[in-house]
């Protein structure tokens, strides 16, 4: 590990750099990966010349972005990539809209998805093999056979297996935080009315076009899946439409 000093901060000053800034500085200043540890608590006042009670205040600051992770009783590390600290943000706002019966907010979650994966599928298209084809079947089978309360389950599986091959972990975690705030929300809503057949048609349809080595179609098959939801939340929201743009 190099020896620690007080790095300079990267970038133009536009303001005077809070203990926060300068530990992240730190923490690349001695090219730290993710689950290395951080020096003692004593290394870190010395190196930042502050007090103890400021580098807890900052180690719990960014913990709360996700950037370190304490271990209490082992020590502090650098936390594994991930923008799960984006969750808690989304949640709440989105909830306050809908507790005021404006679904929009729920339903712009359900548009960012649809833009991601709309582009996505296209790749996928291409890039998925017969294997991941046969394993998108499989999860299919069983979305099928377990019927609307295992959906849930199901339906992540199946849209982590598209994007798996396509290695981009962003992609994967942002498609990971919309579903989770989504079906948070449905929880306390209460779930849109659904026909499970139709949702296992929409599904099939994406494996067919992907089968058929068909990016256009692929894509008319997500947006098709994803309209059916949109479709959802506004019976849910008693049939109020988005304001024209």
């Amino acid at each position: 590990m190099p020896p620690l000093h007080n790095p300079p901060l990267a970038g133009p000053p536009t303001r005077r750099p809070s203990v926060q800034d300068r530990l992240v500085e730190l923490i690349m200043a001695l090219d730290l990966d993710a689950g290395d540890a951080l020096p003692a608590e004593q290394e870190l006042m010395r190196a930042l010349g502050v007090s103890r009670n400021s580098v807890r205040e900052a180690l719990k600051s960014l913990q709360a972005l996700g950037i370190v992770d304490i271990r209490h009783g082992y020590g502090t590390y650098v936390g594994a990539p991930g923008l799960r600290s984006l969750a808690p943000g989304l949640l709440f706002h989105t909830r306050l809209a809908v507790k005021r019966e404006d679904h929009r907010a729920l339903r712009d979650i359900v548009e960012v998805r649809a833009l991601l994966e709309g582009g996505l599928i296209r790749r996928a298209a291409v890039q998925l093999t017969d294997d991941h084809l046969d394993r998108l079947d499989r999860e299919l089978d069983a979305l099928a056979a377990d019927g609307a309360e295992g959906r849930a389950g199901h339906d992540r599986r199946f849209h982590e297996l598209l994007y798996e091959p396509l290695e981009n972990a962003v992609v994967l975690q942002l498609i990971a935080l919309f579903w989770d705030v989504y079906r948070q929300l449905e929880h306390e809503i209460g779930k849109p009315e659904t026909d499970h057949e139709q949702v296992v048609r929409l599904h099939r349809r994406v494996v067919e076009a992907l089968r058929d080595r068909d990016p256009g179609r692929a894509a008319e098959a997500i947006e098709s899946h994803f309209a059916d939801i949109l479709a959802r939340i506004d019976r849910l929201g008693g049939g109020r439409e988005r304001d024209a743009d």
